[in-house]
């Protein structure tokens, strides 16, 4: 219970309590209101608007609605109390100064910062307030109150003595004019130094105040420590300028158009060493006899308790366990690049050095121009892939008065962290001169020999690294580490159809569930940077970027306890359903097909082995393929250009690469996967950008498409809802013209688009057809069929999508039939409208029709089936789904094992920093000078201390239950095979 005291009246409040002003002003106790159903069931609340409804819900609707729903009805009584405060209140009726009771004590003063609201003369004011210096003074002028200030009460403010003690021999600021910024607003007081024969230089004396001096000779401005401390953790949370805070501060000290000091360029010199300061200290070079000086590259960055770090969180013989388990000490890294955070061409690195010399995530910037100078004339080669990129590339030049055209960076992409010495900025775009420098920097920052890296053009970029890194200096090198390359999951689909298989998340073995996808996380973060940083200079802009990608680093570090928990919970579900669905597929297939099943396995084994072998996951089907069409165009567009038949509007995006881009889109944002559906706002974050980097080229090659768009798109509509105006839709607006290869080319790519999503669905069908039977004639028990129907189900799901994204091809291709020279007579025999009725098996048993009455759907005829019978196509679909869910089960179990070897990461790791911090404490000696030294290394121990407790209690039974349950390892066998199913059952 506390006392709370208003006016004079006083009630004991508990928890939730309510206060209420009765009629006479008074004031009682209201009942409980987490308990009441406040504001009752009186009627009239109904009448006056009140959703009485509201206050039925449970006991957590009603905390976080009701109180406002009940505080709309009391808004007068608020009005009313802020105009009470603008007179004197209850000291209305006051004689004199109540402390110190002379009653003609000249003009009175209060205080809008201290809670005691009466009204005290000049001499109790500035008594009250000689260790308060920074607070607003109000005074009373008989009408109204106006402001004033404590410095021209008398009240000054003395350094370099304890409070309370005068200084024989003062020396004020210089012309008694002295601007200290803080949380409250700018103040100019009265500022005096201590000139005695021993006293501290004078910005050594402000230190010891918390005020941070603008410089370090005759200082007369300065910022608390408060409000420095405030302008960076809320520019880390919100990303405001310091242009804008600055400004926030000025018009919260005076409002009406009286600015005081300008000190807009001082604070931000200031914001900027706080920093630097706060990060030297944060990283023990307090504590290091080298100091400042003696910084090591990246030894300053925030790095990942969960990734391996040897000598700090691997066991000491890591290096020689077995292959089974040796894939658990891989770190996993994810390159990226983000056009958004430009700097313009201002000022240098002579007039604004950076003060991070490399030492934490931006490459050290001598280093790095010395290796551009030295091999920026490396040729890069062209890419043999989609142009998958060229979009994203397209804005990424700059332009006049760019100085860089964004920063490119190398991520922890198991737990989106910035690793050190691995961002840097990029002059002409995402060249590998560049991103090759980052990546092996990084890899020079303490990492294993096993990495697998993620980045979007991995499958170009990864060809001739190790022939570029060759000719890099030694420590560039990249021999002595085992290099898996992948491609991020969402970025996947742009590639050309080999992509899908060899550089697949999903099929590569050891990878878990990463996704690859962490440094476009990332770059969701900083983007609220991009505004402000791309007028800073190259010092300020890399150290600003150095702090805020250092806290966001620390904020995952300190959440991890939470973070890798929800992970295993996830884990060990999902593990346990995929396990199940993957027996239960594999015991249909062997019921029928134990051969086929065997030599499936065999196959697939031997793929993840060696990726020259026949690849499981491709369909032997033939089929008019989307890339030999996208090929057929590329070579025709070239042909061409040759010729001089056809012009570009932009150099490397084709027309017809604008239309492969935006089919993609399109297919991708109307057809969610499951992971974008439960990330659902990160992907539309990402997949906006997308769209509006792809307008950008649309407006280019159509330039009336953005006014058609204004009678689609609403301000607040999300991207997975905005309309593409692909030429297909555009046919339906008259008056817009477009050149007619945008026809040509889109009919060619819809109708191999057709045939791909028939083959789908003939595959799903199949794979149903399977499934149903095995369930009727092998499966018994309410559990065995509940998840043979989820199955059923789950695949049922994919056939309608696949339905659903024919019909709509089929929508476009009937649009754009009309407008080909010649047009197209018989298309719709080859690609008819599809039906409910169209959608069934190949064979009997589907539907329930007798053989002599069966027709076959048309689906089965089109053209893409090729020389395979009916049982061969049975094989191949069952192949690849077995194949897929094999690959599903046996990553989640890879998952729940890498989330073990996480956390014991975690843990040892917190405990070497703990180690690390005592063994500081153990070197210093117990005196006054080192005082403060032993006191930061303390506190830094126990920070780490109670990261680990918290770990520690969190993760109690995890290991437990990730080693326990359907998909667990069993006698020391990892992932679950067929061969094991069989002999299980």
């Amino acid at each position: 219970m506390t006392s709370v005291e208003l006016g004079e009246s006083q009630v004991g409040v508990g928890e939730g309590d309510l206060l209420q002003l009765d009629s006479a002003g008074g004031v009682h106790q209201a009942e409980n209101w987490l308990d009441a159903n406040y504001p009752g069931d009186d009627p009239e609340n109904t009448a006056e608007g009140i959703d009485v409804d509201a206050f039925d819900q449970p006991t957590k609707c009603r905390r976080r609605d009701a109180p406002f729903l009940a505080w709309m009805s009391e808004q007068d009584t608020f009005v009313s109390e802020f105009l009470r405060l603008e007179g004197r209140g209850d000291a209305r009726g006051q004689d004199g100064c109540p402390e110190c009771g002379k009653a003609d004590s000249g003009p009175l003063f209060r205080c809008d910062e201290c809670l005691d609201l009466r009204l005290l003369c000049q001499q109790c004011t500035v008594s009250r307030h000689k260790a308060l210096p920074l607070h607003r003074i109000m005074e009373w002028n008989g009408k109204h109150f106006t402001a004033s200030s404590l410095k021209s009460l008398g009240v000054s403010i003395q350094l370099g003595h304890l409070f309370g003690r005068e200084c024989p021999n003062p020396a004020a600021a210089f012309n008694n004019d002295f601007v200290i910024i803080h949380t409250n607003g700018i103040h100019q007081v009265t500022l005096k130094f201590c000139n005695c024969q021993v006293s501290l230089l004078p910005y050594v004396q402000l230190l010891r105040a918390r005020l941070f001096p603008a410089t370090t000779i005759a200082p007369r401005t300065a910022a608390t420590f408060s409000v420095l401390r405030t302008f960076q953790i809320t520019s880390f949370m919100s990303k405001i300028s310091g242009y804008e805070y600055y400004h926030a501060l000025s018009r919260i000290t005076n409002n009406v158009g009286v600015p005081p000091p300008d000190r807009y360029s001082t604070f931000m010199r200031m914001v900027r060493e706080w920093r630097q300061i706060k990060l030297m200290k944060r990283m023990g070079r307090g504590h290091d006899a080298s100091g400042v000086a003696g910084t090591a590259e990246g030894s300053c960055a925030v790095i990942c308790p969960a990734c391996p770090h040897p000598n700090k969180n691997l066991p000491e013989d890591w290096r020689s366990v077995p292959p089974e388990k040796a894939w658990l000490y891989t770190l996993f890294v994810g390159i990226d690049a983000n056009f958004r955070l430009k700097r313009l061409n201002i000022s240098s690195n002579e007039r604004d050095p950076g003060l991070n010399k490399g030492y934490s995530y931006i490459v050290e910037e001598t280093q790095f121009k010395e290796f551009l100078k030295q091999y920026d004339h490396t040729p890069q080669e062209p890419s043999t892939c989609n142009n998958h990129d060229a979009i994203k590339s397209a804005s990424m030049r700059g332009g006049r008065g760019i100085a860089s055209s964004g920063i490119g960076t190398i991520e922890c992409s198991r737990h989106d962290m910035k690793r050190p010495c691995s961002v840097g900025d990029l002059q002409k775009g995402e060249r590998y001169v560049n991103m090759d420098y980052f990546f092996l920097s990084s890899l020079r920052q303490n990492t294993p020999e096993r990495l697998v890296v993620s980045y979007d053009i991995a499958c170009q970029w990864s060809l001739k690294l190790r022939a570029r890194s060759s000719s890099y200096p030694a420590d560039l090198s990249i021999d002595s580490h085992q290099l898996t390359y992948v491609i991020p999951k969402w970025h996947l689909a742009a590639h050309r159809l080999p992509c899908h298989a060899n550089y697949s998340f999903y099929y590569t073995p050891w990878v878990g569930r990463t996704d690859g996808e962490a440094p476009e996380r990332g770059w969701a973060a900083a983007n609220g940077l991009a505004t402000s940083t791309k007028e800073m200079g190259p010092g300020s802009r890399s150290d600003t970027l150095d702090d805020h990608f250092g806290d966001y680093n620390w904020r995952k570090v300190v959440t991890l306890a939470s973070s890798l928990l929800r992970k295993v919970e996830e884990a060990k579900k999902e593990r346990s359903e995929h396990v199940n669905d993957f027996l239960e597929l594999s015991a249909s297939i062997a019921a029928e097909h134990p051969e086929e099943l065997e030599q499936w396995t065999t196959m697939v084994q031997a793929w993840e082995q060696d990726r020259s072998n026949p690849n499981p996951f491709a369909s032997s089907t033939q089929q008019i393929s989307e890339s030999a069409v996208r090929l057929q165009l590329a070579n025709e567009e070239a042909e061409a250009l040759t010729l001089g038949a056809l012009h570009f509007i932009h150099d490397e995006i084709t027309p017809s690469v604008f239309l492969t881009q935006g089919i993609e889109i399109e297919d991708q944002h109307r057809h969610p996967t499951d992971l974008q559906q439960a990330k659902l706002q990160e992907r539309r974050n990402r997949l906006s950008r997308r769209i509006e980097a792809w307008y950008e080229i649309q407006q280019l090659y159509i330039p009336s498409a953005p006014k058609v768009r204004m009678q689609y798109e609403s301000t607040n509509s999300p991207p997975e809802s905005w309309n593409l105006l692909l030429p297909s839709e555009l046919l339906k607006h008259p008056g817009i013209s477009f050149d007619a290869c945008f026809i040509n080319f889109e009919w060619r790519l819809r109708w191999a688009q057709a045939f791909s999503a028939l083959n789908d669905l003939r595959r799903h069908l199949l794979l149903r057809s399977q499934l149903s039977r095995s369930k009727d004639k092998h499966v018994r028990g309410q559990s065995a069929l509940t998840r043979s129907q989820r199955l059923i189900q789950h695949v049922q799901a994919k056939i309608n999508r696949d339905a659903q994204k024919y019909q709509i091809i089929h929508d476009r291709l009937k649009a754009l039939a009309p407008m080909l020279q010649p047009e197209p007579g018989n298309w719709t025999q080859q690609l008819p409208v599809l039906v409910a009725a169209d959608i069934h098996g190949l064979n009997v048993g589907d539907e329930g029709s007798t053989e002599g009455r069966r027709t076959l759907s048309w689906i089965w005829k089109a053209q893409g089936p090729g020389h395979l019978g009916e049982g061969e196509l049975m094989s191949d679909a069952l192949r690849l789904e077995w194949c897929k869910a094999r690959a599903r089960a046996h990553r989640w179990q890879e998952e729940c094992l890498l989330l073990q070897e996480e956390m014991r990461r975690t843990l040892a790791f917190f405990q070497s920093e703990i180690e690390k911090w005592g063994m500081i404490i153990a070197g210093l000696p117990s005196t006054d000078a080192t005082e403060g030294l032993k006191a930061y290394a303390c506190r830094q121990a126990d920070i780490r201390r109670g990261l680990l407790t918290r770990c520690q209690d969190r993760w109690r039974d995890s290991d437990t239950n990730l080693m326990t349950g359907d998909g667990a390892p069993q006698e020391g066998v990892m992932k679950v095979e067929y061969q094991r199913t069989l002999e299980k059952k």
